[in-house]
């Protein structure tokens, strides 16, 4: 298959059925016959070659290769219509929610600018805070679980800056500093803290995750 004789509107039916798991759902969201559809799912299949989609009881099974395939299928077709779409979005008229996750500290340094943001700007957005338990959030955006986490993520960045493609993007929003607090008494208060006399030290530990180890 050539990607030149490709009939990039066989993608867009590609990414209807695999949003709505159902052919019908997916002739309706693109204003089709479901006859339509399945031809243009046949045409795909022939061309890449894999059933891609799997007829079941209830709708439509993906294919690994599908699974593979979609998320850099969405990103592509997200970004084209991005590009022929003319720029006329009103923030002040748009009725969302956006779930998003992240940690205390950063919940409490940006969401009451955020808020306050929101409600002069945006009225109609809704914000919904989802517990962050996970140093790897990346399966909770790809299932649409949440649309933006916030929080200390360098594995996860390390990996996407090694990825020729991911729907994923991540942008550096500030630069924390970390801070050691004891009482004032503490053995440890008036001399030099080193790793061995901070690690020997008792810790009260703070886990999102609920386990009980952390990262020194």
């Amino acid at each position: 298959m050539s990607f030149l004789t490709l009939d990039l509107n066989l993608l867009r039916v590609f990414d209807a059925i695999m949003s709505e798991q159902n052919l019908t759902r997916a002739a309706n969201r693109l204003a089709m016959t479901q006859p339509a559809v399945s031809n243009a799912l046949k045409r795909l299949r022939d061309a890449l070659n894999d059933e891609l989609l799997i007829r079941t009881a209830h709708g439509v099974r993906p294919t690994p290769r599908a699974e593979e395939l979609w998320p850099t299928v969405r990103t592509a077709l997200a970004e084209l219509e991005a590009a022929v779409t003319p720029s006329t979005f009103d923030m002040s008229k748009m009725h969302a929610t956006f779930r998003m996750a992240m940690a205390d500290s950063p919940a409490a340094l940006w969401l009451p600018a955020l808020v306050r943001d929101i409600e002069r700007d945006a009225p109609g957005i809704n914000v919904r805070m989802v517990p962050l338990t996970t140093r790897d959030p990346r399966p909770m955006l790809l299932r649409g679980d949440i649309d933006l986490t916030i929080g200390f993520f360098p594995g996860v960045v390390a990996q996407l800056g090694t990825e020729q493609s991911s729907p994923i993007r991540h942008e550096r929003l500030y630069t924390g500093k970390y801070v050691c607090v004891m009482r004032k008494d503490h053995p440890l208060a008036n001399v030099e803290l080193t790793l061995d006399n901070y690690c020997e030290a008792q810790h009260l530990l703070v886990s999102f995750s609920g386990r009980a180890h952390g990262l020194v």
